[in-house]
């Protein structure tokens, strides 16, 4: 699902926090999935989750989308295996990189 759950509200928070206090960062949002479903459809749920989490912080900040870039990967990038309930879990998130 691309939707935030309500736990993430305090981590939207803490980036726009962030973003508030280095004005002349531009970031990234890199969606990721787990390898379940097929590719095409995973990396299209990756970059609708990318595109969530600017929205959230975008709302927080109360604008500067120019600062903001956004990716979907689907599930080539993953950060733990996808064998287990827990490693797919983890595998299925937004990553924030700093690019300029």
């Amino acid at each position: 699902s691309a939707t935030l759950r309500p736990e993430s509200e305090a981590t939207i928070k803490e980036v726009a926090d962030l973003l508030r206090r280095k004005p002349d960062w531009r970031v990234r949002l890199d969606g990721h999935t787990d390898n379940i479903g097929r590719p095409d459809a995973n990396v299209e749920l990756s970059k609708r989750r990318a595109e969530a989490v600017k929205a959230a912080v975008l709302k927080q900040l109360g604008g500067g989308a120019e600062r903001f870039e956004s990716a979907g990967y689907g599930a080539g990038n993953p950060r733990e295996s996808n064998d287990t309930l827990e490693g797919r879990a983890r595998n299925r998130r937004v990553e924030m990189v700093r690019v300029r």
